[in-house]
C-alpha cells in the first residue's frame, strides 16, 4: 500500500494552560491512517497572537481564542514606581495600578520622583524635596520645607551653606554659592564731626 507522502500538521497546546504551542508534523501510521498525538488539534489558528496576548484552545477544542499573555512580563506599581511580583495567568489582564513601562532610573542625586501620567499612560519626573534640608538664600537660615511634587521657590535652596557660620552668608546667584556677607565701608559724610572746644578763660 502507497502512504500519502503529502505533510500534514496538528496544533500542539500546553495540556495546563492550553496554550498554543506550535504545529506538529504527523506521521501515518503503517495502515495509512492519521492519528493526532496527545494535546494536540487538527484546528489550525485563524490568525497570530499580537503583543501580549496568546493563542488558547477553546475548552470545547473547536477553536483558537485570542487572550491577554502578560506572563513573565516586568510588572510597575504606578503608585510606588516599585516592581511587583508578577503571577498573572494567562488571559488575565493587568491589576488596576499596575503598568508594563519601566520607570526612569534615579540615583538618589536628583531632587526628582517618578509619578504616574495615568492620562497619557505614562511616567513623568516631579521636583520631590520633601527630605531634604533647605535654606533660605538671603541669610542661611532654615527654609519651610517643601511638600513632595512642588517646585524649590526662588528664595530657597538645598545647598549647605558653610559650616563656620561665625560669619554672615548669602547666596550669590551668579556663583551658585555661598558668599561671606562683608560690612559695607562707612560713608565719611554720615561720621559725626568733632565739635570745637571751648577754649579757657585767661
Amino acid at each position: 500500500m502507497n502512504l500519502p507522502t503529502e505533510p500534514r500538521f496538528a496544533h500542539s497546546y500546553d495540556p495546563d494552560t492550553r496554550a498554543y504551542m506550535g504545529k506538529v508534523r504527523l506521521q501515518p501510521s503503517p495502515d495509512g491512517a492519521w492519528n493526532l498525538p496527545d494535546f494536540t488539534v487538527d484546528v489550525a489558528p485563524r490568525q497570530p497572537a499580537g503583543e501580549y496576548q496568546a493563542l488558547r484552545l477553546a475548552e470545547d477544542g473547536s477553536r483558537w481564542e485570542l487572550v491577554a499573555d502578560f506572563r513573565n512580563c516586568m510588572l510597575w506599581d504606578t503608585r510606588t514606581a516599585m516592581a511587583v511580583p508578577n503571577r498573572l495567568a494567562l488571559g488575565e489582564p493587568l491589576p488596576k495600578d499596575v503598568t508594563l513601562s519601566e520607570p526612569f532610573k534615579l540615583d538618589g542625586t536628583t531632587a526628582q520622583y517618578n509619578a504616574w501620567n495615568a492620562s497619557r499612560r505614562e511616567w513623568t519626573l516631579l521636583p520631590d524635596y520633601s527630605s531634604r534640608p533647605l535654606w533660605n538664600k538671603h541669610d542661611a537660615s532654615f527654609a519651610t520645607p517643601v511638600s513632595r511634587g512642588v517646585a524649590l521657590p526662588s528664595s530657597v535652596t538645598d545647598l549647605a551653606p558653610p559650616a563656620d557660620r561665625s560669619y554672615p552668608v548669602t547666596f550669590d546667584e551668579a556663583r551658585a554659592a555661598w558668599v561671606m556677607v562683608t560690612a559695607p565701608e562707612p560713608d565719611p559724610a554720615a561720621q559725626p564731626q568733632p565739635q570745637p572746644q571751648p577754649q579757657p578763660q585767661p
